[in-house]
């Protein structure tokens, strides 16, 4: 069963029954709340897999969709991403992904009670109603349980810092990439996208989790499709159709933080690891779990023992 949300609700994987805690273990919740009495009645919805939901605001805008933050309509409510197709054209990529994710969720790779819950977490997938009513048109749609404090892409930091953050502050946020991505591997997945708007940054306590899983191809394929717009993070290999491996994420992410660190003053040790992966040189590492342990030395002797560096995003 999925981690609970934010509410502590659960829906019975066997008869989709929402359910509460109480006394002596998990309760029918009171009511579905669809015909309860509504917040803000003015606000766009969609329904999908039963469930009507309130769209708050928008989050962002890709490629071929745009992602919502939005909140269930009933009492015991809870807070969702829903990612929302604007092309049919790009439905494969969209069916793409929940194959992914669902793969994902399924790795029993060491560390998966861990990283699986790092993933987008799957709620309902698939072709929403809209409007209050579900008669105002379709979309097709994903949602994702809402992640707190995961509010801002690598790409919000690179405009928030346009001359870099600290070196020190790049080291936690490569390690995290590189963790998820040694996971990610293990499993038996290139996620072949590592750029600065599939990663999220949870500032306050120093997380940065992957999302935009739909690019994500097995070892030795060739990528399913690129992001215009983001060929300098690509190895060249990749962008001529080269089958990918762990190299081509572990050069992204040495790309990504080459840029997050800008024009920052850099340790000579931590700037030729970074320019060694950002290259793709042969003597570079192609284990992402190495390339995190020869961080963990490099900045050690850079810094000294690992500390706690506070680092925070405008406004936030």
């Amino acid at each position: 069963m999925p981690p609970p949300s934010a509410t502590r609700a659960r829906r019975c994987e066997y008869c989709a029954a929402l359910l509460a805690p109480g006394p002596g273990g998990w309760q029918p919740a009171a009511h579905e709340a669809c015909d309860e009495p509504l917040v803000d009645p003015a606000r766009p919805r969609a329904w999908i897999g039963g469930a009507r939901y309130a769209l708050l605001g928008r989050l962002a805008r890709g490629e071929g969709s745009d992602v919502f933050l939005a909140r269930r309509d009933r009492r015991l409510t809870e807070l969702v991403s829903i990612k929302a197709l604007r092309a049919h054209g790009d439905r494969d990529l969209l069916e793409r992904e929940q194959w992914v994710l669902e793969s994902l969720e399924n790795s029993r790779v060491a560390g998966a009670a861990h990283f699986t819950r790092l993933v987008p977490q799957r709620v309902a997938h698939g072709l929403a109603r809209l409007g209050l009513h579900g008669d105002e048109g379709e979309r097709r749609v994903s949602v994702m349980r809402w992640r707190s404090g995961f509010v801002h892409t690598m790409r919000d930091v690179l405009d928030a810092y346009p001359s870099g953050v600290s070196a020190e502050t790049s080291v936690w946020m490569w390690k995290r990439i590189l963790e998820q991505l040694g996971w990610t591997h293990r499993s038996g997945w290139v996620h072949g996208a590592v750029l600065p708007e599939h990663l999220i940054v949870h500032a306050r306590d120093h997380g940065v989790v992957l999302v935009g899983w739909s690019r994500a191809a097995r070892p030795g394929e060739s990528l399913v499709a690129l992001t215009e717009g983001a060929e300098d993070f690509y190895p060249s290999e990749a962008m001529n159709g080269v089958p990918v491996s762990t190299h081509t994420d572990l050069t992204m992410s040495a790309r990504v933080m080459r840029k997050v660190l800008g024009s920052q003053s850099i340790p000579a040790p931590l700037a030729q690891l970074l320019e060694t992966h950002a290259r793709g040189d042969a003597d570079m590492e192609s284990d992402a779990w190495a390339l995190k342990d020869r961080l963990d030395r490099v900045a050690r002797e850079a810094f000294g023992p690992p500390r706690f560096v506070p680092f925070a995003m405008p406004g936030w």
